[in-house]
């Protein structure tokens, strides 16, 4: 539970920090532009000066436009673009910048990744304002594979004040989740809410119903780190997904339950779109939710990659679109790497009567690439000579296409 004396000092810092800003988690791809230019004024020591709105190039735009192609990575178009929103005098400054993020992780490659979305970090200053937050986030256990993922996801982060923001923010996410370890890793699931979303009115609160009706400690971890912004969804929608989790006949005791609130957030024009694509397929509503209530994450597919593998699993392969309900976990697997070479495999088996009709999808397409090959390629060369190659051209086709 987050201690009472932390919701106190969040509330006053979260005014601080969204001061003239109300700035919601789903509004966040809308007002993202806005919301950069009213924080980025607080952690620049040195801004662009004259007008850019004219269009007209600055003085020593030929300077920055040089050092954004050769220092920062960026192409000459784009380098053209980003002189028009940050003017460089001298590359001091900005080669501190870049070394600062070379230090925490940022390959060129990420670099101008970030440059590219909000250039006037060059102009920051690397000492005081960019050096204590990487510093905290190292506190924390954020390494240097993670740091670049986490920053070019949610730029916003540097932006906002240490004290009065980020690390306020982090005691919530602490008080929640296990340890640090849990808690990067949330950061590494929603960057965007670690810094966007309302955590005293909606995330605690969401937490506190979890664990008022005893959903364990493992399921909430899960939740944070593996949910996406389905935690941070405002509270009364987060109720209402908890609510129709429990009417479907979800156990709030078993991690599936939280899988299915990340599910249920989303819009029903969106669920119920799905619900026709199933029933293209075979599926009426009942089949559905019970495969729903076996392995909640087969909904995170997309319309389109469910069509694919139904499309392989029934049309090519002969299996029955039943059975793929009973067996929902199928469709988790990746289809070129996993399910199209396996099914053939047990295809050509079958169909040369070397295993029953009634095999199921769970002795072969959940074991491991060693304990496959052992007992559905290598226990059968004898009667399939052909068969090694025919799996490994298979995997090679499909990994070329």
């Amino acid at each position: 539970m987050v201690p009472n004396f932390h919701i106190a000092r969040l509330t006053a810092s979260f005014l601080h920090c969204n001061k003239g800003t109300q700035i919601r988690l789903d509004s966040f791809l809308q007002y993202k532009h806005n919301a950069f230019l009213l924080f980025f004024n607080s952690f620049t020591s040195t801004t662009s000066s004259g007008s850019e709105s004219d269009g007209n190039l600055h003085k020593g735009d030929t300077f920055t436009v040089s050092y954004l192609v050769n220092s920062c990575g960026v192409s000459p178009t784009l380098a053209m673009k980003l002189s028009h929103r940050v003017n460089i005098k001298n590359p001091d400054g900005p080669n501190a910048v870049l070394d600062l993020f070379n230090n925490y992780g940022f390959s060129k490659t990420h670099f101008a990744k970030f440059v590219a979305k909000f250039p006037r970090v060059l102009n920051a200053n690397a000492e005081n304002i960019l050096l204590p937050k990487f510093k905290f986030f190292r506190s924390i256990g954020v390494s240097n594979a993670d740091m670049p993922r986490i920053l070019i996801d949610n730029h916003i982060i540097l932006a906002r004040s240490l004290e009065k923001c980020l690390i306020p923010r982090y005691e919530v996410l602490r008080g929640i989740v296990r340890d640090n370890q849990e808690v990067v890793r949330a950061l590494k699931s929603a960057p965007f809410g670690f810094t966007f979303a309302n955590m005293v009115n909606d995330l605690v609160p969401n937490i506190e119903v979890l664990r008022q009706f005893g959903v364990p400690q493992a399921s909430i971890s899960l939740l944070m780190m593996h949910c996406g912004t389905a935690p941070y969804a405002k509270h009364p929608r987060f109720v209402e997904a908890f609510n129709t989790a429990k009417e479907i006949g979800f156990n709030p005791l078993k991690a599936t339950f939280v899988v299915a609130i990340e599910m249920l957030i989303r819009s029903k024009e969106a669920r119920e779109s799905k619900f026709k694509v199933y029933e293209r397929w075979g599926w009426n509503r009942e089949i559905a939710l019970r495969a729903f209530r076996k392995f909640p994450c087969f909904m995170k597919l997309s319309e389109e990659m469910f069509a694919k593998k139904m499309n392989f699993l029934v049309k090519d392969m002969g299996w029955s679109s039943e059975d793929i309900a009973d067996y929902p976990q199928v469709l988790a697997y990746n289809f070129e790497k996993r399910i199209v070479p396996r099914f053939s495999v047990i295809k050509i088996l079958k169909s040369r009567g070397l295993l029953e009709n009634s095999f199921r999808f769970s002795s072969f397409i959940c074991l491991n690439e060693e304990n496959f090959l052992q007992k559905f390629v290598v226990n059968f060369q004898k009667d399939l000579p052909l068969l090694p190659g025919v799996y490994r051209d298979v995997i090679n086709h499909l990994n070329v296409m």
